[in-house]
């Protein structure tokens, strides 16, 4: 900075008084001077106004090669003058002098202060002895009113040459440029000279000089900061009118990579880093100016929410390198089917937003959504990975769905979220009744939080029947939620709700025990034992710790495990089959039964049936269902039951509903049902009854 020292360059302080007689000039390289009228002060000014100590110079360290001065109104002390001290036209009480400054102690009593190289010592030589004081000789009281003054007609030659001697300026990397107010250059220092060879020639039509002297009236000490851009470079002009001097000083800072970095921060702040797409930010500034357009000319635009389908499996599967390859393709696929007006955006994660402009009605977005649906039916080829990509699409349009951002988006979030829910890959558009339906699943999820705590949550036992004895060797447990606000609600309704927000974890946990807990209770009771039937999920059975929780709950309650049932369904096993076959061959082996549900509506082959240890295969009610008049179903049955003699299997039919179909089932070789046609789901109270109305004596012992 120019108001530095630089000590091991010789680089000295000069303040050159204005008296009305002439000048005084002083050398300072002291720690402190006191300047007043009192005869004890460093420097002494006798002149009207001014204070006994009127202020006070403080040398200011910045480092080990550096200082600067200070200057304060008044004394260290506190005490202030009487008419106070201004720097470059502002009153101040305290200053780090820079050079050129302008000090005003009275209106006939002013100092510049100047840094100088002591290298130019013809000048400081040609001085009067006199009046050239160095800190040295400076000893309190011995300059005084006496002492000898540069004359008036010296005063310009003076002050000319200690600033033009100024070599901090001249040494110094800052261009800097200095012109009077009639346009001439009277000063150039070498950094500008060789950062800006054609000043000279240009004067006043070069960039940095254009429009100065049209502004010479600003007040002194007037400071005007601008950018100028000279070709391919950015520069900061800090242009000081000097109105005293009649002069315009300009320091020349080039900013050409702040700026670059300033762009380049700005492209990131609204554009994301991975696609290069624009950003959240950038839509919401696009989408308030696109809401504002069609208000005003009554036009209509989409809101598109696009999801890629299962992108969590493919980055887990795949790695998150091939991830990130996959969403860079996803985006140009996307971007190639917009239009020059349209606006893609990624949103996060693997949710993009499209803003589709301009549309006379719905079904240019529909033919959009379906266009861009089949682009994804040819696979990626990443990294030799052949991937097909679905995705999911959700609309909402402007202004029938929302006439603002917040109500647009919502809704467009809302049609994406029943998309998922009916299937994935198609599109849907908002309809009023998805948002009903997604406050009504927001309400659910809370109170669902508060379920097990509140003991809320019930199981029903089904029972199983073997239809040849007449006996019940089962249960089935089904959990069920009894809400003081929301009354019974259905298992269809909270179960995927859940199994969505991971509370199907403590859910099923709480399950597992009270169920067994239940079953110890009868035993207690002497009712003959029965098997419990418990269902898992798929996100139980991929807990590392589910041996240990079962192993502990069996423990805890002290049933033995031959008397626990679990259940898993086909999908379940699919997500991760060797996974499964590993926790399930545990469990059987600690003496658990292990039963298939829905057996025959998934994608299950023979292999499934040798890999996974079942005692139990569960025929699907949908086959039970419609036995009656369905050849079909009948054959299905028929395979299952000989399959199951095969691997040595019991089956159990889910759904009996009627006579009817207990007779088909019964010619099939089929022994063991469940369903309404015995009984619907019962209470812990209605099943301890309906279990002592049958003949215990009777009782079917499990192979």
């Amino acid at each position: 900075m120019l108001y530095l020292t630089e000590k091991k360059q010789n680089i000295q302080h000069i303040l050159v008084f204005n008296l009305t007689h002439g000048e005084r000039v002083f050398y300072l390289d002291g720690p402190q001077y006191s300047i007043g009228r009192y005869p004890q002060n460093s420097i002494v000014i006798n002149a009207e106004g001014i204070s006994r100590q009127h202020a006070t110079l403080i040398q200011q360290p910045k480092n080990n090669d550096y200082f600067s001065y200070i200057i304060i109104d008044g004394t260290i002390e506190g005490a202030k003058s009487r008419n106070g001290i201004g720097v470059n036209g502002h009153k101040i009480k305290e200053w780090e002098l820079k050079h050129g400054d302008i000090i005003y102690f009275t209106k006939d009593v002013t100092a510049h202060y100047y840094i100088i190289d002591q290298n130019s010592q013809e000048f400081i030589d040609n001085l009067t002895p006199n009046i050239y004081l160095s800190a040295k000789s400076l000893e309190i009281g011995n300059f005084s009113k006496d002492t000898q003054i540069i004359p008036r007609t010296k005063n310009k030659t003076t002050l000319s040459k200690i600033r033009n001697l100024a070599s901090v300026v001249e040494l110094s990397p800052i261009p800097i440029i200095e012109i009077n107010n009639e346009g001439i250059i009277t000063y150039v220092n070498p950094s500008a000279n060789l950062k800006f060879p054609d000043l000279e020639k240009a004067q006043l039509q070069h960039p940095l000089l254009q429009g100065l002297i049209e502004k010479k009236n600003y007040k002194n000490g007037s400071l005007v900061i601008r950018e100028v851009g000279i070709q391919e470079q950015t520069f900061e002009q800090h242009i000081h009118y000097l109105a005293e001097e009649q002069l315009i000083r300009s320091y020349i800072f080039d900013i050409t990579q702040r700026k670059k970095a300033e762009t380049e921060l700005k492209y990131h702040a609204f554009h994301d880093g991975l696609t290069g797409l624009p950003n959240r930010t950038f839509f919401d500034q696009h989408i308030s100016l696109m809401i504002k357009n069609c208000e005003r000319y009554n036009k209509s635009f989409a809101v598109l929410f696009i999801d890629i389908d299962s992108f969590k499996n493919i980055n887990d599967t795949l790695g998150h390198t091939i991830g990130d390859c996959l969403l860079k393709c996803f985006a140009q696929r996307l971007t190639s089917q917009v239009r020059n007006s349209d606006l893609v955006c990624r949103w996060g994660g693997d949710e993009f937003v499209v803003l589709f402009s301009e549309i006379e009605n719905p079904d240019a977005v529909a033919k959009f959504s379906e266009r861009l649906l089949n682009t994804f039916e040819h696979p990626l080829n990443i990294e030799g990975h052949q991937i097909y990509l679905k995705c999911s699409v959700g609309i909402a349009l402007y202004p029938e769905d929302g006439k603002d951002t917040e109500m647009l988006l919502k809704n467009a979030d809302s049609a994406l979220y029943r998309t998922k829910e009916s299937g994935r890959n198609h599109y849907q558009f908002y309809d009023p009744e998805m948002s009903l339906e997604i406050a009504e699943n927001f309400a659910l999820e809370t109170q669902l939080h508060e379920a097990i705590k509140n003991e809320e949550l019930i199981l029903h036992y089904q029972p199983q029947i073997n239809i040849r004895t007449g006996q019940v060797y089962g249960v089935e447990a089904l959990v069920r939620w009894n809400n003081s606000k929301l009354g019974l609600v259905k298992p269809n309704k909270f179960i995927p709700l859940a199994e969505k927000t991971g509370l199907i974890l403590p859910m099923g946990e709480w399950v597992l025990k009270t169920a067994c807990q239940q079953n110890k209770k009868w035993q207690k009771m002497g009712l003959p034992p029965v098997r419990v039937a418990v269902n898992l999920s798929a996100q139980q059975l991929q807990q590392p710790n589910l041996i240990e929780t079962v192993e502990n709950t069996l423990e805890s309650v002290g049933l033995d495990p031959r008397w626990l049932e679990l259940e898993v369904t086909e999908s379940i096993l699919m997500k991760n089959t060797t996974l499964a076959s590993k926790t399930l061959h545990k469990l059987r082996d600690m003496g658990v039964y292990i039963s298939m549900d829905d057996f025959g509506t998934g994608y299950s082959s023979l292999g499934y049936l040798k890999k996974f240890p079942f005692d139990t295969l569960k025929i699907d009610q949908s086959f039970v269902k419609e036995l009656n008049q369905s050849p079909e179903d009948i054959s299905i049955i028929s395979a299952i039951m000989t399959l199951s003699r095969g691997f040595n299997m019991r089956v159990i039919a889910e759904g009996v509903e009627n006579q009817n179909q207990l007779n088909l089932l019964q010619q099939l070789d089929c022994e063991e049902m469940q369903g309404y046609f015995f009984s619907h789901p019962l209470s812990p109270e209605e099943i301890l009854k309906y279990l002592l109305s049958f003949n215990h004596k009777k009782y079917l012992s499990f192979p």
